[in-house]
């Protein structure tokens, strides 16, 4: 099966806010990244369906972004977490998921299969497959993923539990 990258911009999902000229271009680089993936490769050609947990690989870079692939089974999780500086953008490939965004009360969007999510450096978020197939989703983060902090919701409010360096181990 071979994924494509939705041409059009309508179908994506935009963080709101006034982005600079840097957040965009780092929003940009991380949508081309994307698309250049898509167009040379079969982000699902080599994909488990059955392993039970959530699995998540590197699975390239483009000028300036690092690309993922994510395997998510029925109910799995990211918890709360950001990217640290990265923008990002992310599509939906097969299955759907939802995205709990954090702004100071959480909100909440399903993604479907070719849905897109771009996002910039400061969004925190919690991505859920509440669907009952394994999803799997290809990420892109402008400049390269080098932190991840990771987030828990105490009382209505969201507080700091790590903060993750990039290492072998991501």
């Amino acid at each position: 099966m071979t994924a494509t990258f939705p041409a059009s911009q309508a179908p994506a999902v935009r963080s709101t806010g006034r982005a600079s000229s840097r957040t965009t271009d780092r929003r940009q680089a991380a949508r081309t990244a994307l698309a250049e993936h898509l167009a040379t490769h079969d982000p699902l050609a080599h994909v488990d369906l059955t392993v039970p947990e959530r699995t998540w690989a590197r699975v390239g870079t483009g000028v300036g972004a690092d690309i993922w692939l994510i395997t998510w089974p029925a109910g799995s999780s990211t918890g709360w977490h950001d990217h640290g500086s990265a923008s990002g953008a992310f599509v939906v490939l097969t299955g759907s998921l939802t995205e709990y965004v954090w702004t100071g009360v959480a909100t909440a969007g399903t993604l479907g299969a070719s849905s897109v999510r771009e996002f910039d450096g400061s969004h925190i978020h919690d991505v859920v497959n509440h669907g009952t197939e394994t999803a799997v989703s290809l990420h892109s983060y402008a400049p390269g993923l080098a932190a991840m902090t990771r987030y828990e919701l105490v009382r209505g409010r969201l507080q700091v539990t790590s903060v993750e360096q990039r290492s072998e181990s991501w």
